[in-house]
């Protein structure tokens, strides 16, 4: 050891030392101010930082505080302040049982004082400490809990922030994923393949029987721009699957390719298994009887960002989403149609006057309006009212508001009773180029007394009524919505959670005050939890639950034309008060 250390080492165990003894005999709030003035010491002089004993000591030290009285005064402090002590001994040392308890501390000073004004403090630095290990995906998290639960707090700008920059880094990393990954030892064409196997006479099923057991691949769809494709093919019932992206071949006249395997299914007589796509971003898309039991969709590549494939069940399909540079084109097209709507005229001339939308610049230029259910999905139903029927006439009315408050173009995914499958409806709105998605739905729970209005962004569920509102409006069980949780840790950091926060809540308290002019509405507040219609939406959006239809008095008051008046009355100038805030934060 060199002299210097040395040094530092005695010089830092000598005051922290003393500092406590003096101390001891003082009240708990003396001793706490003590501790905290001597981490600034601590944290102005490299050597003794050098030291780890000087952190374990200083550690100690607020833990006394804490376990003296962990309820006390300064319980929350000395959290946070043997928190920050064990995070900066870890930025020294590297020694993972300093992290490991700098996220203990945090996480206890967040969950045992959630009231208190260093809770958000915890949180927001339990986030920083995830970032700079190195784990953004558990730090987008974190930060957005900063945002949820602290919205006016003095942490919660800082998280915005860093929010929207782990959101760009998160997208680019999955950009490169995609376009980076290896290619696989499988040939590309979709065509039957020799099957090898030798089965003896005794064993070996019927041609009939073994393509009965197969399931029936019974559509192949596509909705596209030239940033965005979604691609669906449908099963009569759920089998697994397994995808991989295929390297051009330029021996065999080929372009990068996609692939899916549908292991037990087979194509039906006669099923155009060829789609034309050609819009930008992907050549076509073709299906195969890839061996007598694998079906094999392949989707020929032009330009391809990033990918995503889920499921989604009855009935059962496979969805796979394919992204360009959206952000760039879309912004290249918009400052071109700004280009051509303001005249350029002499310096000294009196300026055009503009609209609001005009106004907004890069904000919100089209809105679209989902009403949920239709056709032969009535949705949830009460003594003659269908939720079908109830939401459509909403959205209509959200339409028409919205266009008045903020002159943006706003399109319906329905204006008419028809049915429209879950993942059209997202489509619908990415094809569309859409800068905000919303849809529109009514409650019903089997306990008459439920009642009030609440607005979901998508994420993991926050609690089981989360759980079973996403559970009723995905046509699905819980159990499927758990399995999809699994999903969401990759598709959802794809899905503007940040800006469909901030939009939930804007569109939540319009909501609010709108309908308590005319009833006492109970507040189910702003939640978070998987729902089918959200995913891949590449814009922030929510789905907002307007009432219960089952409870009485809701059902009284959703019957109404003045009500229903409100409810869009409060989404529309919701959505106008989002637009309006994301123009102040661009500019």
């Amino acid at each position: 050891m060199s002299w210097a250390r040395l040094f530092a080492l005695l010089l830092g165990l000598a005051l922290l030392a003393g500092a406590a003894g003096h101390a001891v005999a003082q009240d708990p709030q003396a001793v706490y101010d003590q501790a905290r003035a001597d981490y600034r010491w601590l944290m102005e002089h490299p050597k003794a930082q050098g030291v780890y004993q000087n952190w374990q000591s200083l550690g100690e030290r607020f833990a006394r505080v804490y376990t003296a009285d962990p309820r006390g005064p300064q319980a929350a402090g000395a959290l946070l302040w043997m928190g920050r002590v064990h995070a900066q001994a870890w930025r020294r040392f590297k020694r993972s049982e300093d992290f490991d308890q700098a996220v203990d501390l945090f996480t206890r000073l967040v969950n045992r004082f959630p009231e208190s004004n260093l809770a958000d403090d915890g949180q927001i630095m339990l986030a920083g400490l995830y970032e700079e290990a190195g784990q953004p995906k558990q730090a987008y998290l974190e930060y957005l809990k900063v945002t949820m639960n602290y919205p006016q707090g003095d942490m919660s700008p800082r998280a915005k922030k860093r929010l929207d920059t782990l959101e760009e880094q998160l997208a680019r990393q999955q950009g490169k994923q995609a376009s980076s990954a290896p290619a696989a030892k499988a040939p590309a064409q979709a065509e039957p393949k020799a099957e090898t196997k030798t089965v003896t006479t005794a064993q070996k099923p019927s041609a009939a029987s073994a393509s009965a057991a197969l399931a029936v691949v019974d559509g192949l769809k596509h909705w596209s721009t030239p940033s965005y494709t979604r691609v669906v093919i449908g099963l009569e019932r759920p089998v697994p699957y397994n995808s991989a992206l295929l390297k051009r071949d330029p021996d065999h006249n080929k372009p990068r390719r996609l692939y899916l395997d549908l292991k037990g299914a087979r194509l039906p007589k006669g099923f155009d298994d060829r789609v034309p796509i050609g819009d930008g971003l992907l050549q076509s898309a073709r299906a195969g009887q890839y061996t007598p039991d694998t079906v094999r969709l392949v989707l020929d590549i032009k330009h391809l960002a990033s990918y995503k494939v889920f499921t989604l069940n009855d009935p059962f399909r496979v969805v796979v989403d394919c992204f360009g540079e959206q952000a760039q084109a879309k912004a290249h097209a918009r400052q071109a149609k700004r280009e051509r709507r303001v005249p350029r005229g002499k310096a000294n001339d009196i300026p055009p006057e503009l609209s609001l939308a005009t106004a907004l610049g890069l904000g919100v230029k089209r809105v679209v309006i989902d009403a949920g259910h239709g056709g032969k999905d009535p949705g949830a139903q009460y003594k003659g009212i269908q939720e079908k029927d109830l939401v459509l006439d909403v959205a209509k009315r959200v339409a028409q508001k919205l266009h008045k408050l903020l002159g943006v173009e706003v399109l319906l995914t329905r204006d008419h009773d028809t049915y429209l499958a879950l993942e059209e409806r997202t489509a619908f709105a990415n094809t569309k180029d859409a800068d905000i998605f919303v849809s529109i739905h009514a409650n019903a729970a089997a306990s008459h007394r439920l009642n009030g209005v609440e607005t979901y962004f998508l994420n993991l569920a926050s609690d089981e009524e989360s759980m079973r509102v996403a559970a009723r409006e995905n046509a699905t069980t819980t159990r499927s919505i758990s399995d999809l949780q699994v999903i969401l840790n990759d598709l959802m950091l794809n899905s503007k959670i940040n800006e469909s926060n901030r939009l939930a809540r804007s569109v939540h308290g319009s909501l609010l005050k709108e309908t308590r002019q005319q009833a006492k509405i109970n507040d189910l507040q702003v939640k978070q939890a998987p729902f089918y219609v959200l995913i891949g939406a590449r814009m922030p959006s929510v789905l907002v639950e307007v009432g219960f239809i089952t409870n009485p008095t809701e059902y009284q008051l959703l019957k109404r034309n003045s009500y229903r008046d409100a409810l869009a009355q409060g989404i529309a100038e919701g959505i106008a008060n989002y637009a309006k805030q994301l123009k102040r934060t661009e500019g």
